[in-house]
């Protein structure tokens, strides 16, 4: 993810102290709150140009179907099982640019954004047997007379996926679009922020399904960076897990 450099609302106020720093520092369930006073957008000016190929908006309080709009996408906010709300787009456009624009096409008058997501994407094949699992952070301890006691804590996602097998020029020579494997893997070191779609083809016509996408994507960071194992010659496979930070 680019480092945001400045930020510009219109068409409302900040009412947060942050002035909306809090959009831009991993943490989706730490909010900016704005008070809407006319069409809501917010304008992101980027450290450098970039093509963007996700742009999400995490941690929002506005309801479910809410039309959102940046890049030259379109997309509606969606209620994740854990009752967060958030909206994933999928930009086509091949153009880098060096400020993007996401408009919230609410009602609310308070209106809180815990994230705002901007990412280069690249198509990394991931072969069948991947997994998503719920974690929860709750503590649980029993007492004497065998009664649990729960602190509750929050619940968060992890993806745990092998890469399916690809020549060395995917790997090592700059195959995917002008990065590989191991430059991917240099990008989200440092626990970066950063976002994996692991599932986001309709089954029937292989066409990005914004609403299946949305639905499976994680926002967060990897635990275990991509690698590069040989499983024949010139051929290889890896290995990712990634945990999801939560709204």
């Amino acid at each position: 993810m680019p480092a945001a450099v400045t930020v510009a609302l219109a068409g409302g106020t900040w009412l947060s102290s942050d002035q909306g720093s809090a959009l831009f520092d991993g943490k989706p369930g730490r909010a900016s709150r704005i008070r809407r006073t006319g069409s809501l957008s917010v304008t992101v000016t980027l450290a450098q140009a970039v093509v963007p190929g996700i742009v999400a908006a995490l941690g929002l309080n506005v309801p479910p179907g809410v039309e959102v709009r940046a890049a030259g996408a379109v997309g509606t906010t969606t209620r994740l099982p854990d009752g967060s709300v958030c909206a994933w787009l999928f930009p086509q456009a091949q153009v880098p640019v060096a400020t993007v624009s996401v408009e919230i096409d609410t009602t609310v008058t308070n209106v809180d954004i815990g994230e705002i997501a901007i990412f280069q994407a690249v198509d990394v094949g991931i072969s069948d047997g991947w997994g998503v699992a719920t974690i929860d952070t709750s503590a649980h301890t029993r007492t004497k007379g065998g009664q649990v006691n729960t602190v509750t804590g929050a619940v968060y996602r992890r993806l745990t996926c092998s890469f399916s097998g690809r020549a060395t020029d995917v790997v090592r020579g700059g195959g995917l679009a002008g990065v590989d494997w191991e430059t991917v893997a240099a990008a989200l070191a440092g626990r970066r922020r950063s976002c994996v779609v692991p599932q986001y083809r309709d089954m029937a016509t292989k066409e990005l399904d914004p609403g299946l996408a949305a639905r499976s994507a994680l926002y967060g960071y990897p635990t275990q960076l991509p690698s590069a194992e040989n499983i024949s010659r010139q051929y290889f496979t890896g290995y990712m897990e990634f945990e999801e930070v939560p709204a």
